[in-house]
Order: structure tokens, then sequence, then C-alpha cells
């Protein structure tokens, strides 16, 4: 079965691991990592902290930030809804599809994923953050599949508004499912008062030296973006020359969502996995029917292998 429902980067960093050193590495603050991170992402050290894993960070900020209402513009990570919602917010969906600009409430959350989930859309956020601003919002910002664009960061905002953080799932793009390693990206102050909540050693030394070495291949970023978009590319155009397809989301990332006509997503997907082909059904998403389907990118001959298929069809 050839998995294009695989949403972590199909490239690996160029590295190599004795783990049987790892043992007797310190573990004490974090300060290589996080010279590592300040570098690679241009942020001070002091803005950044660390957290064991996407869901430890999606239920630590909500929880230290104890407001009442959260705005989820949707499709988005279905943690959020789950972690707001056990954390008793009084969750309200947007539909990012039809309209961006729907009224919140004042001095909510709003939680706002760019390039977003699903579709991989990159949003010019200038309209909605002035909106935000007015409405006293505290912004989270997830930026966990930036790292697959060359887009531009949420931390410019960091300068003309101080209640933003940055969420970033690192696991995705450094091609490692395992890795729990997420972090937040905000001002020296919201950092500090942040730390004050978490405890000193969280992480796993494996997987502190797996994202170091990870970061330190300067080319991996470069090489990763570069193939990814080509292959990307050449996903689409079997999808577009689909009988299936009635349209294709521009995508900015490594994944691709796609609507079809004349069958559903599950009918779809039934018959490529007769095939050897393995899809993801997004029916569980926010604002998606049975009509949806997403593909990640894949390599080259796993391409070459769906696109036998798809054109047979």
């Amino acid at each position: 079965m050839i998995d294009f429902s695989n949403k972590i980067n199909f490239l690996k960093p160029n590295i190599e691991i004795d783990y049987n050193k790892i043992d007797s590495l310190k573990n004490t603050n974090y300060e290589s990592l996080l010279k590592l991170l300040e570098y690679r992402y241009k942020i001070n050290k002091n803005q950044i902290e660390l957290f064991n894993g996407y869901s430890s960070v999606i239920y630590s900020i909500l929880k230290f930030l104890k407001l009442k209402y959260c705005f989820i513009y949707s499709p988005c990570t279905l943690e959020y809804k789950e972690a707001a919602s056990n954390l008793d917010y009084e969750v309200r969906l947007i539909n990012r599809f039809e309209n961006l600009f729907l009224p919140i409430k004042k001095q909510s959350i709003v939680i706002f994923a760019n390039p977003s989930s699903l579709d991989g859309t990159y949003y010019d956020l200038e309209k909605l953050f002035e909106y935000w601003v007015s409405m006293e919002a505290t912004v989270l910002l997830d930026e966990s599949l930036l790292d697959f664009s060359n887009n531009e960061s949420s931390i410019k905002f960091f300068n003309e508004y101080s209640k933003v953080y940055v969420i970033k799932d690192l696991s995705e793009f450094y091609s490692n499912a395992e890795l729990n390693i997420s972090t937040i990206f905000s001002n020296k102050e919201n950092i500090g008062n942040l730390r004050k909540f978490e405890p000193e050693n969280k992480l796993s030394k494996f997987d502190i030296k797996y994202l170091e070495e990870s970061i330190k291949d300067s080319r991996f970023k470069a090489i990763s973006n570069s193939i990814n978009i080509k292959n990307r590319i050449e996903i689409e155009k079997i999808f577009e020359d689909c009988k299936y397809v009635d349209c294709l989301f521009k995508s900015n990332t490594n994944s691709i969502l796609i609507k079809l006509k004349d069958i559903s997503s599950q009918e779809f997907i039934d018959m490529l996995e007769e095939k050897g082909i393995k899809l993801s059904n997004c029916a569980k998403y926010d604002f998606i029917d049975e009509y949806f389907i997403n593909i990640y990118v894949n390599s080259q001959e796993n391409i070459r292998k769906l696109k036998e298929v798809i054109n047979a069809f």
C-alpha cells in the first residue's frame, strides 16, 4: 500500500546520530536548542518556549490564558476545538471558506492556522489582524506548516500588539512523527509569564538531539521545499485531469485539498485502495463534507504509481 495520507514530510534531514551517546548529554535549560531555534527562525531565544509535543502546547496555552470565548477559523486542527471545549471555553467556529470577517466577541481568543490545515492556504492577515486588535483579542497563530513555504511569519506582529502567540509543531516538517517538541513564540514578557507554569525538564534528550541535528542541516529547508513544490505540482496536474475532480485548492504546503464530483470521498478512497493507494478521508473536519479528500506530497516513484491508477479511471 502506497500511503498518500501521511502528513509527515516524506524527505528526511541529512543527519547521523549515535543514540548510545545521548545519555551522557546534559539536559538543563535547553540552551543549545534555543540558540539553534533563535538562528533558524530569526527570533530572540527569550521569546521562545518549548513544549513536550503539539497537544501539550495547545492545552498549555489555552489553560494559561483562561479566557471565556474561543473563536476558531476552521477547518483547523481538531485538537484546538477539543482542548478549548475540555477547558470550558465557549467555542465558536468561523468557516474560513465562506467569510473570514464574521464578528467575534471582545477580549476573546482567536485561533488561526497560517498556512491552513488540509488546503495549505497562506493568508494575508493584515486586515484581519487590525480587526482582532480592535476587539482586544488574544491571537493564537499556528504556523506549523509555514516551513513548507517561503511565506512571511506573523512574528512581525509582536512589535505592534502584545497579545500574539505563534505556535509551531516541529514534527511534520522535520519528518519525525515521534518528535515531541513544539514551540510558542511571543514577546519576552508573555514567554516569561508562560514559563512560570512549565516544568524545567520536560523534553526527551533523544528528541532534542534529533531536532538540533535537523536544524543544523542548513540545506534541508531549501531542498525539501524545492522537491515538495515540484512534486505537489505534479500531483495537482494528475487530479486536474481526473473526471471525478470538481476543484483543487491552491496550496502552499505539502497538503492538497480536493473537492470531488459524482462520487463520495469514501467511494473514491475505496477505489484507490483496491489499487494499492491510500488516501486520507478528511470528513471529520469542520465545514468539510463527504465530497472532499486531501492528499499529501510523496516521492516521484509513488506519484508515478498514483498517476497510473488515476489515469486508468
